[in-house]
């Protein structure tokens, strides 16, 4: 049986590039191949990802002094990331931690497929040469809806152009996950590339709800509250406090940061050792979710969730994926009404060839 090898951001403890990458290695299961994670974890990931206790960073430690219940739920947080990790993904019997080690290693795959996530966008902290397959040395390789994040021609610098244009023309089939990749690919590879779906969306709906479990791990009616920091999205929290007090709902935030901010308000209740599973499962019991993340997007369409996607129309990820499923009225949200319902079965219509698409361009890919 051929088999394939996927190098993508897996072992970053956030939600999306977890799911992501799990989405993935099941598509290709399910095609028929034998397929390993590329067990990439560079050292500085692996830092930043560290519970803050023991991160080596002043602010880290002194805001672990300053709340130490939110410093124990976030051990717990890392401890479910990396369970989620070694229980969920078929590995690669090594680790790397450079892309030396990369170079310099025999692997022996026959397709190796970089994506998705952004693991072209060369101003991540933990981008490496490796996710363009530069390490390759036989075997066919394979671009899957890698991005360059939300705003290409700005979060890439231009002295990486020549490097991409000479990356690229080594792939044999290359599709990104954004238009504005298209566009920034035509300019500097002379490449038209196809657009297809995020790996998340190429599995089934009931495939997310059995891994997020049967049983809410919050009671009761609540708006789940996700955006990847603060302070870009005050009105979101406020939004969702005048609506949680006018309809007698909880708020669930499962991110820390802002913690001081609202922990004198009853509503808000933090929930924060939250690993990717126990992310899809506050996803699927919510009544409402209030976001600024393309993934949480993502899963309240598949868990058929109303929700408000704060400023989605002008985020590059958000608003192809709300037009292609006439959904642009979840960026928006009138002064005192909750986020309105949608009609799954519709909007199920509208994902379905775009599904068929995506899954037949990895196929043909993958195809000799």
């Amino acid at each position: 049986m051929k088999k394939v090898g996927i190098i993508t951001f897996h072992a970053a403890h956030n939600y999306g590039s977890m799911l992501q990458a799990y989405a993935l290695q099941q598509t290709v299961l399910g095609l028929g191949y034998e397929c390993e994670i590329i067990n990439l974890r560079t050292l500085i990931q692996r830092k930043i990802y560290s519970p803050f206790f023991m991160n080596k960073g002043l602010a880290k430690k002194l805001k672990a002094i300053r709340y130490p219940r939110l410093a124990i739920e976030d051990i717990k947080k890392h401890r479910k990331f990396e369970k989620f990790l070694h229980e969920k993904f078929i590995l690669s019997p090594h680790t790397y931690t450079t892309a030396e080690e990369l170079k310099n290693a025999n692997l022996d795959y026959d397709y190796y497929i970089s994506g998705s996530d952004q693991i072209w966008n060369t101003s991540c902290f933990d981008f490496l040469s490796s996710y363009y397959l530069d390490f390759v040395k036989s075997g066919k390789r394979i671009a899957y809806a890698p991005s360059m994040g939300p705003k290409p021609f700005k979060d890439i610098d231009k002295k990486f152009y020549p490097f991409i244009k000479k990356s690229v023309a080594h792939y044999d089939a290359v599709a990104v996950r954004e238009q504005d990749e298209v566009i920034l690919l035509e300019q500097v590879a002379n490449i038209t590339p196809p657009v297809v779906l995020d790996p998340t969306l190429l599995v089934n709906p009931q495939d997310w709800s059995s891994l997020a479990g049967n049983k809410p791990l919050i009671n009761g009616n609540y708006i789940f509250i996700y955006t990847p920091h603060y302070e870009n999205y005050k009105p979101l929290f406020t939004t969702a406090l005048k609506l949680a007090k006018t309809h007698d709902l909880k708020i669930i935030c499962s991110l820390p940061d802002n913690v001081s901010r609202w922990r004198n308000e009853p509503r808000f209740q933090y929930y924060t050792a939250v690993g990717p599973i126990e992310f899809l499962n506050l996803v699927k019991y919510s009544k409402y979710v209030f976001c600024g993340s393309f993934h949480a997007v993502v899963f309240s369409i598949l868990f058929n969730k109303p929700f408000f996607a704060y400023d989605g129309m002008n985020d590059s990820r958000i608003a192809p994926l709300l037009t292609m499923t006439n959904l642009e009225q979840c960026a928006e949200i009138q002064e005192g009404q909750l986020p309105v319902s949608y009609n799954n079965e519709k909007t199920k219509e509208k994902l379905e060839s775009h599904i068929s698409k995506s899954i037949q361009y990895l196929k043909n890919a993958i195809n000799d």
